[in-house]
């Protein structure tokens, strides 16, 4: 079963140097986002958790992430909701827009 984790400022860190893992970021009151941590956790959840593959959600209207803002400063370009990046071993390898099962598994394929 894929399970979503909640991040937090004390444990984004650790979380994304992590060998495979998906950083979700949304918003609190976005209604795509919801639908998409949804889509990960029940309708596919057997294609990404046969990946390995770590997943983390930040909403980015939560208090305490400054240090998480400043440390990826490619987090102020992002406009569209929900935001995917795949990090490998800590380093961010794709990033994309939107939720989709298709999109996710190609940026897989190859990489893990």
């Amino acid at each position: 079963m894929v399970e979503i984790e909640r991040l937090t400022p004390h444990t984004w860190k650790n979380f994304l140097d992590a060998p495979t893992v998906l950083l979700v970021l949304g918003k609190e009151d976005c209604e795509p986002c919801t639908a998409w941590t949804q889509t990960l956790t029940i309708d596919h959840n057997q294609s990404v958790a046969a990946h390995e593959i770590r997943i983390g959600y930040i909403p980015l209207d939560a208090p305490g992430f400054a240090q998480f803002k400043i440390d990826h400063p490619w987090v102020s370009l992002v406009d569209v909701l929900p935001f995917n990046a795949l990090f490998i071993n800590g380093e961010r390898g794709a990033e994309w827009a939107g939720g989709s099962i298709e999109r996710l598994m190609k940026e897989l394929k190859g990489r893990v």
